[in-house]
């Protein structure tokens, strides 16, 4: 798939010119946390798989962090320090389109709340008051390379900041922020984890406090990170995420890294909410201190097709139908009277008994008549 001409020619100028300085003013933008787009990590940008299924549409989001100490100064050999800023707030919403299948684009603006330490420094810094501010507008596409159904997606994710922000609150890199970033997506049976490799080039992004101090230098940056979500259901879960940006050349003064390890709800109406600690202080003793960090998105699907209903046809285009002939139904039939019961057979009388002649007793005078026999 070919990039969009603008997308390429973003990502020619960032990788072939690198140092070249744009008009402007040389600042940087203490705020490295780049919130992700993904509704289950938070450093790291997904794959663009399991986030926007074929009926997801829109993409809404919002994300507060809270960091402390987010800009220090220290010499070369960092054996003094010096804080410039106490905190900073920020709370970041962006919304998204799903363009294609596999291809959204993203519009972020950031809010700032700068707090100062103070002026600790001795040069051009002057007296500062809180601040509050808009950041560098980011738009930012991401270009699935796979296939909807594969268990690994490889995307390209290419993004510009605008100098929109406060170079005054530390706030802004002074300079369009030119990015590319690859990620790539792996679903295991129980768990997902994802890699971003990524270079950064902002040609204004440096800052030289005084002559005491050594100068950040945010103009080139590499960017590494590895990160695995593990759900406990269908509603909770769990992720923890470790990104690192290396500045090109290679510095130990300034190398913010972000460990972050936090619980992740969802719903299914496309609603869901992540909240963590993030511990930044692991790249140096100018690298940032303990950071909180809570967001919400919401992803807003489409309706499925419904094959449309035919609506019914005038009564004047229909013709009236004679009423039908009434059919007499017919008499019920009478059933049967019963079967009477035969009369019960009576018993044959017993014979009677015939009498057997008596027996002549004994010395009787008393003889039978003598029977004639006949001739």
């Amino acid at each position: 798939m070919r990039l969009p001409l603008f997308l390429r020619r973003i990502a020619l100028v960032s990788l072939l010119f690198p140092g070249i300085a744009f008009a402007g003013i040389k600042s940087i933008n203490v705020q490295t946390f780049n919130p992700s787009t993904s509704d289950r990590f938070v450093l790291l940008e997904d794959g663009f798989r399991s986030e926007w299924p074929k009926k997801a549409l829109y993409y809404f989001g919002a994300t507060y962090n809270f960091v402390s100490n987010p800009l220090v100064a220290g010499t070369e050999g960092q054996t003094a320090t010096a804080p410039i800023l106490d905190s900073l707030q920020t709370l970041d919403l962006f919304a998204g389109a799903k363009l294609a299948n596999n291809f959204a684009l993203y519009l972020g603006v950031p809010i700032h709340y700068v707090s100062f330490s103070g002026n600790p420094l001795e040069g051009p810094l002057g007296d500062y008051s809180n601040e509050t501010s808009i950041g560098d507008i980011k738009l930012m596409g991401k270009i699935r390379l796979t296939n909807d159904g594969s268990h690994t997606a490889v995307a390209l994710i290419p993004e510009v900041r605008f100098a929109t922000g406060g170079s005054g609150a530390f706030v802004s890199d002074g300079t369009p922020y030119l990015g590319l970033r690859g990620t790539l997506e792996r679903t295991f049976e129980a768990w997902t984890m994802v890699i971003n490799l990524g270079y950064v080039s902002a040609p204004n992004s440096i800052y030289d406090f005084s002559a005491n101090y050594a100068p950040i230098d945010f103009r080139r940056r590499f960017i590494a990170g590895i990160g695995g979500y593990l759900p406990f259901n269908d509603s909770w879960g769990m992720s923890a995420e470790i990104n690192s940006i290396n500045m090109v050349p290679l510095s130990n003064n300034t190398a913010p890294n972000d460990f972050y390890l936090g619980l992740r709800h969802g719903s299914s109406n496309g609603l869901s909410a992540t909240a963590g600690l993030d511990i930044s202080r692991i790249g140096g003793p100018l690298g940032q201190d303990l950071r909180i960090i809570a967001g919400i998105r919401y992803t807003l699907f489409g309706q499925e097709e419904i094959a449309p209903v035919p609506l019914p046809p005038s009564p004047r285009l229909i013709e009236p139908k004679p009423e039908p002939t009434p059919v007499k139904s017919p008499a019920p039939v009478k059933a049967p009277p019963p079967a009477k019961a035969p009369a019960p057979v009576k018993a044959p009388a017993k014979p009677k008994p015939v009498a057997t002649p008596a027996k002549p007793l004994p010395n009787s005078s008393l003889t039978p008549p003598a029977v004639k026999k006949k001739p």
